[in-house]
This record gives structure tokens, C-alpha cells and sequence, in this order.
């Protein structure tokens, strides 16, 4: 009898060890459960809300666009030039900022295109085609990485040339207009050869200066040697703004008569600090 209640008590106990390692393990497997369920929510939540983010920055960069972020110039034609709108305040401000009001027709950046007529052609190219004209190669940098670093921005002052123009005059335009702005008033006859024959030094830069412009036929699309017209519109005349400024600015206006010319090289006195 005795054996028995013992094999009894030791079943019992079995069977609720059994049972309390099941009841454990049901409620393990129930935390688990709830645990993955709750994470699983947390990621649904985050991603609808990244969603949402990007969502709302798509909509504010379509936005930014809309409200004109993006800088867009007008295009430069110069049968517009005279008309009023963008075109002619964006002229307007460019001379103003050089002290050139008068004696340039437009200001056009290096990287680009304007129209003349019916010819539409880009800085670019015309700065390519006076390269090869002087024998040199128009190289573009590239860097480690083997992409094309973007070239200086340069300003280009555009004389359209009109029939019965002569170079000369149209360089003298341009000196007389730059030291009136200076305050300094430039006769008239001040290009004029001296009583000995020799040429003035406004005269000395006039002839300098024709070494530095480029004359571009726009119908032919090549640099040219003379302003002579074939038809209306059909070339121009390009300073590069920073050379006519670099060189005019080494000038002291009173002492311009002791400047020296050779044919290629241009002596200037220097200034006194």
C-alpha cells in the first residue's frame, strides 16, 4: 500500500511539473508573439511616416521650382535689345557694373549663346575658333577623378559691327567711355598723330588694342581679320572685359604720352603708389 501512494504522489508530481513547464512555455511563446507583433507595427509606423517625409520634401522641392528658385535668363537676342523687358535690364545692369553704357552693344558671359539676325551661335565656339586661328589648342582641365573642371566665367563685351564702321574709331568709343567714367574727359583729338608725326599714346593703345579683340563673322562662323561687311549682321567684335580693364587700369591718363609700342609689346609707365 504504501508503495503504491508513493508511485501515486511521485505521478502526480510528474504531471504537474509537466504542467507547469507547459503553462511557462504558453506564456513565453505568448510574450513573443506579442513582442514581434508590437515591432512589426513600430516598422509599418516608421515607414509610413518616411513615407510621408518624402512625400512632403517631393512636394516642397516641386514647390521650390514653382516659386522660381531655379534662375532662368532671358534669352539674348539683340533684335530685343531696344525693347523693353528682362533682356535690356539685364544689359542695362551689366554695363552699369563695367562703367560701359554706350560704346558695347550687349555683355555676354563666356559660357553663353546669343542671337545676331538669324544666327544663333554660343561663346564658346567662337572662343574655340580664335584658338585655332592663333595656332593654340582650346584645352578643358579634367581632374583626378577624370570630370571637366569648369572654366573661368568671363565677361565679353559684343560691338555688332554697322556699315561704314571702322575698328579704330570703335576702340576710341570705348577708351573715351571708360575715362568718363573716371571723371576724366578725353578730347576728341586726342588719337591724333603729335606735331612730329608720331603717334599719341591714346593713339599707342588704339593700336594695342587691335592685337586683342577677336572679329567674328557670324555667317561663316570663323574669326576674320577685318570688319569689312558682306551683309548687315554678319560680324562682330569681342573684348575680352577683363584684358581692356587690366590694361586700362595700369594707365595713369597724365603720364600717357611716355607709353611705348612696338607693334606687339606695350610699354606703360608705372604708377607711382
Amino acid at each position: 500500500m504504501l508503495l503504491e501512494k508513493n508511485e501515486r504522489n511521485k505521478l502526480f508530481l510528474t504531471i504537474a511539473v509537466i504542467s507547469l513547464i507547459g503553462v511557462v512555455l504558453v506564456i513565453f511563446y505568448f510574450n513573443k508573439s506579442k513582442s514581434r507583433d508590437v515591432s512589426i507595427t513600430k516598422e509599418k509606423k516608421s515607414i509610413s511616416q518616411r513615407l510621408k517625409g518624402e512625400k512632403k520634401d517631393s512636394s516642397d522641392q516641386k514647390e521650390g521650382i514653382i516659386k522660381g528658385d531655379i534662375v532662368v535668363l532671358p534669352s539674348i537676342d539683340y533684335n530685343d535689345l531696344k525693347k523693353s523687358g528682362q533682356l535690356k535690364e539685364l544689359m542695362g545692369s551689366r554695363k552699369e557694373s563695367l562703367g560701359i553704357k554706350k560704346s558695347l552693344d550687349m555683355i555676354v558671359n563666356s559660357n553663353e549663346t546669343f542671337k545676331i539676325g538669324e544666327n544663333k551661335i554660343s561663346m564658346r565656339d567662337i572662343l574655340e575658333n580664335a584658338f585655332i586661328k592663333e595656332g593654340e589648342v582650346f584645352e578643358e582641365k579634367i581632374d583626378t577623378s577624370g570630370a571637366v573642371i569648369p572654366q573661368k566665367i568671363k565677361e565679353y563685351g559684343i560691338y555688332v559691327v554697322q556699315q561704314g564702321d571702322n575698328i579704330w574709331n570703335i576702340h576710341f568709343n570705348i577708351l573715351k567711355e571708360y575715362y568718363e567714367n573716371k571723371g576724366i574727359n578725353v578730347s576728341p583729338e586726342a588719337d591724333e598723330p603729335l606735331n612730329q608725326g608720331l603717334s599719341s599714346g591714346v593713339g599707342k593703345i588704339l593700336k594695342f588694342s587691335e592685337t586683342m579683340v577677336i572679329i567674328y563673322n557670324l555667317v561663316e562662323k570663323k574669326v576674320d581679320s577685318n570688319i569689312d561687311l558682306l551683309e548687315p549682321l554678319s560680324k562682330i567684335i569681342l573684348y575680352n572685359m577683363d584684358e581692356v580693364f587690366s590694361l586700362l587700369k595700369q594707365v595713369n591718363y597724365n603720364n600717357i604720352e611716355r607709353i611705348q609700342f612696338d607693334g606687339k609689346t606695350i610699354w606703360i609707365p608705372a604708377q607711382k603708389s
